[in-house]
């Protein structure tokens, strides 16, 4: 009877220790890469999603699934890029490798590019004429009338048709929005088993063979700054740009949703590269100037900035 209490006291004692070594695999992983700056191999999409790599198949990465996750969602980090390793989450099969705030996308992420229209219902005067009309049996007067609601019905129609093209190029704007988010919220890696983590594979050596084919360690440095906080990698832009109110050039006054008339208030005139009209009857155009030693090229639509690039000349 003893034997069998100190058997099962030793196999307690075994289970009890299993947990403690995975979490203090998992500490030794996220205090080595936090913080820390590490070169790409591939280009990594813009979203949360991230790549998947699953090592319980050969080879780790469908390419397939890859090419078309950076297809939809675009390249946050290019090949060769430099990129910092944000966070370090471990969880029960799987290890995420978060790289410059870890992918747009996460919750709090606004990732809708359709802007609705507001429908315009139908006035109080426009029901007060159709009941009139159904109502009334003389006919000069029906005739009076129905010409009335054509006129409402009409003046109806023509504030929703400018509802319908505001949300047209709102959702434009959007999707414009969206993407430059997806460019600057950085991406992962997601280290995926069967079941769970090995843990011979739960400390830093062996995660950077794994990631070998995909990320270059070699020139991975410590950062001279404190590792980022939660809050700086849940911001969509990991690095801080300078704020446009410090620099006083007229292209630092650029924003999209800007008319082309405030545009050349701005930048003096422009010249028209391009113009398409779409199946919406949305038109649009392309425009290049020239102010100082700069050069601005910008896409409206409709006559609204929807997207600008800025470069030197």
């Amino acid at each position: 009877m003893v034997r069998v209490i100190v058997g099962l006291g030793v196999v307690a004692l075994f289970l009890a220790a299993s947990p403690m070594r995975a979490q203090n695999g998992a500490d030794s992983v996220k205090t080595y890469f936090t913080g820390k700056q590490v070169a790409l191999k591939i280009d990594m999409p813009g979203t949360q999603k991230g790549v998947d790599l699953k090592f319980n198949q050969s080879p780790p990465m469908n390419w397939k699934d890859y090419s078309s996750r950076v297809k939809q969602f675009g390249a946050a980090l290019r090949k060769g890029d430099t990129a910092r390793v944000t966070s370090i989450v471990v969880k029960g099969d799987m290890i995420e490798f978060q790289l410059d705030g870890g992918g747009f996308g996460t919750f709090g992420d606004d990732t809708q590019t359709t802007v609705a229209p507001k429908q315009v219902e139908k006035s109080d005067y426009e029901k007060q004429l159709e009941q009139q009309i159904s109502q009334t049996d003389d006919a000069d007067k029906k005739a009076q009338l129905q010409r009335n609601l054509d006129r409402e019905r009409a003046r109806r129609r023509r504030e929703q048709q400018a509802n319908d093209r505001a949300a047209q190029i709102a959702s434009q704007l959007k999707a414009e929005q969206v993407a430059t988010s997806r460019a600057q919220g950085g991406s992962r890696f997601n280290l995926r088993w069967k079941g769970s983590i090995p843990q011979d594979q739960l400390n830093p050596d062996n995660i950077m063979k794994l990631l070998a084919d995909y990320v270059d360690f070699g020139s991975l440095q410590q950062a001279s700054e404190p590792a980022p906080t939660a809050a700086a990698n849940a911001a969509v832009a990991p690095a801080a740009a300078p704020a446009p109110a410090a620099d006083s050039s007229p292209t630092a006054q650029l924003k999209r949703g800007m008319s082309m008339e405030d545009v050349t208030k701005l930048l003096g005139q422009g010249r028209q590269l391009s113009e398409s009209t779409s199946g919406d009857n949305l038109k649009t155009q392309v425009f290049e100037y020239l102010p100082g030693d700069r050069r601005v090229e910008i896409t409206y639509v409709d006559r609204l900035v929807v997207r600008f690039s800025i470069t030197s000349r």
